[in-house]
């Protein structure tokens, strides 16, 4: 996957965080990707890219309508995960896997351009940061602390570093 350009919604008509908008070359397919667990987060990391869920098993299995997916450890198991849930960035940031951000991303600068339609992904914060460079704008990341869990997450603010 290589980073090609993004920009930030800084979502100032809404009190969300902004996001930042990337587009790759191509979105890594999960059969090749290779995960590893620590209590109930099961993650994959290649060159920048992150896929995560949150599975723990036997009646954990209310995720994606009950969906299976297919994956492989990064020991060569094939493991299929039944219903797992999709997480988020703070809780793969509070184990040993981050840190990690969430994004928009797509492989078609048409999205980018229009600003919708977009697909929700996550990269490393390496890969972040890189892509941050790549926008117009005088913006970097920023750490803040959510939620009681005390979740660390990365968002885009602007102004050069401090």
């Amino acid at each position: 996957m290589k980073l090609l350009d993004a920009q930030v919604d800084w979502r100032e008509d809404v009190g969300n965080d902004p996001r930042l908008e990337v587009l790759v070359d191509e979105i890594p397919d999960r059969s090749g990707l290779r995960f590893e667990h620590e209590d109930v987060l099961w993650v994959a990391i290649d060159n920048g890219y992150v896929e995560y869920f949150s599975w723990s098993g036997d009646g954990n299995d209310g995720g994606y309508s009950g969906r299976s997916f297919e994956i492989t450890t990064v020991d060569g198991e094939q493991v299929t995960l039944k219903g797992p849930w999709s997480s988020r960035a703070g809780c793969v940031n509070k184990r040993s896997f981050g840190p990690v951000v969430d994004v928009r991303m797509a492989t078609d600068p048409d999205v980018l351009e229009r600003g919708y339609t977009f697909r929700t992904g996550t990269l490393t914060l390496s890969a972040v940061k890189q892509a941050i460079d790549l926008t117009d704008e005088d913006a970097h990341l920023e750490r803040v602390i959510k939620f009681d869990s005390n979740e660390p997450y990365w968002r885009p603010v602007r102004g050069g570093d401090d």
